[in-house]
């Protein structure tokens, strides 16, 4: 009997320690995370760069799944899965998509920690993580508008140097572009983003059409401070359109048929192409042999100007690991990966004493030279935001489209107020408009 006793205790003190070192570990290790986005290239940046060395750091965490969808299925899931509750650890959002869910309460306010990397940031990215004074979300992938050119065109159209103003840029776009013996674009002398996403329809309108020009998307009431009305249907937005009719219908430098974008750029079917320097990866890919380089957004009619926009790293309210996800954030936007950043994806190195040139690719460094004349914008928390910029996307397209603006100044007026009245109309949905 005193056996069997025996037996029995150090069988349940084998248990008893069996279970305690299972007890101990589980909290510690097999932690899984996940993380979702909806850029290609930095799901890449995650899954090679920053990930294998966080889990180095962290050996409680066994693996970082990053889900990448393309942009319009990831905005159509947010709306889905922030307000049910079926979130990941972590979630990287472009900042104006992101502002509806952080109004709405659906993300964690940083932490003191997270506010301290921000505040060694260019102070310009503030304005899209502020709400009601606080802030959320870290930059995670900065990016701004410039030039790309193709040196061997300018050289076969006897232009010496890069040109820096608007009347420069229009001058060597004709020059450059080429036509069959029909007349028919076979090589754009600039590219211009004339449909396709609407976001980036109207992000690219912004920044070509009505910054040069002086006037902003929206403008803050003077009599009800917080409260938005549109900025442009004025000279400046209506030089901004004039600007798009001049150069399909004048000028001639593009078409709705000719090949757009990077993929134009990389196969030399265009000589100028303004897009964000992350594009230089895509040239370098399809096409090696392009000899090109970068520039500043040129001098326009009033301003030299670019946006400042970002993707933002965010904790969701319900998601399950939030300290380590603080951790992950504050791992993957530290100095040391923005540098491995700006070195793989070419991304604008945000922290103010930053080399803002140090690793990158000697053709885009002209283009990251922000000299006192660059007025640089960000777009503000507002919850219209968003739909505003999908719904002048959408409508662009057709009024680039029709021809019978050229020469017409009352039909380019027309047109600038429909486009004010669908900003306006987007702002007093959401109670943000006043005059």
């Amino acid at each position: 009997m005193k056996r069997l006793v025996l037996t029995l205790l150090v069988m349940m003190s084998i248990f008893s320690m069996a279970f305690a070192q299972g007890s101990s570990d589980s909290p510690e290790s097999g932690i899984k995370m996940t993380l979702w986005n909806s850029s290609q290239t930095m799901a890449d940046f995650y899954n090679e760069t920053v990930i294998p060395a966080f889990l180095e750091e962290h050996p409680e965490v066994e693996s970082i799944e990053v889900l990448y969808l393309p942009i319009q299925d990831f905005v159509k899931k947010l709306a889905v899965v922030l307000p049910a509750g079926d979130v990941p650890d972590i979630m990287e959002i472009e900042d104006s998509w992101a502002t509806p869910y952080v109004t709405a309460g659906y993300f964690e306010e940083n932490t003191p920690e997270l506010n301290a990397i921000v505040d060694q940031m260019i102070p310009e990215i503030k304005g899209c993580l502020t709400y009601d004074g606080k802030l959320y979300g870290v930059p995670s992938a900065p990016f701004h508008e410039l030039f790309f050119w193709n040196l061997d065109m300018l050289e076969e159209a006897g232009i010496e140097e890069i040109p820096d103003t608007w009347d420069e840029v229009v001058d060597a776009a004709v020059k450059m572009t080429k036509r069959d013996a029909d007349g028919n674009i076979v090589r754009s002398g600039f590219s211009m983003r004339l449909g396709g996403n609407p976001s980036g329809t109207a992000q690219k309108f912004w920044v070509l059409g009505l910054l040069p020009n002086g006037v902003n998307w929206v403008e803050e009431s003077e009599t009800e401070p917080g409260k938005y009305h549109a900025a442009f249907d004025n000279e400046g937005g209506y030089n901004a359109l004039k600007t798009y009719i001049d150069l399909l219908y004048k000028y001639k430098v593009d078409d709705f048929s000719s090949m757009k974008d990077t993929e134009a750029f990389a196969k030399e079917k265009t000589a100028i192409n303004m897009r964000e320097a992350s594009s230089s990866t895509s040239i370098i890919e399809q096409g090696p042999d392009v000899n090109w380089v970068t520039s500043p957004m040129p001098k326009g009619p009033v301003d030299r100007a670019t946006f400042l926009l970002s993707l933002n790293l965010y904790v969701p309210k319900d998601g399950k690991n939030k300290d380590l996800a603080r951790e992950f954030i504050a791992f993957a936007t530290s100095r040391e990966m923005y540098e491995k950043q700006v070195v793989e994806r070419a991304t604008l190195n945000p922290y103010i004493d930053a080399d803002r040139l140090a690793g990158l690719d000697e053709r885009l460094k002209p283009g990251f030279v922000f000299d006192d004349d660059l007025k640089v914008y960000g777009v503000p928390v507002l919850n219209s935001y968003d739909m505003a910029q999908t719904k002048i996307g959408e409508a662009l397209p057709d009024i680039f489209a029709d021809a019978s603006l050229l020469d017409n100044p009352e039909g380019i007026k027309a047109a600038i107020k429909r486009l004010a009245d669908i900003v306006n109309d987007c702002l007093k949905e959401y109670d943000e408009y006043a005059e």
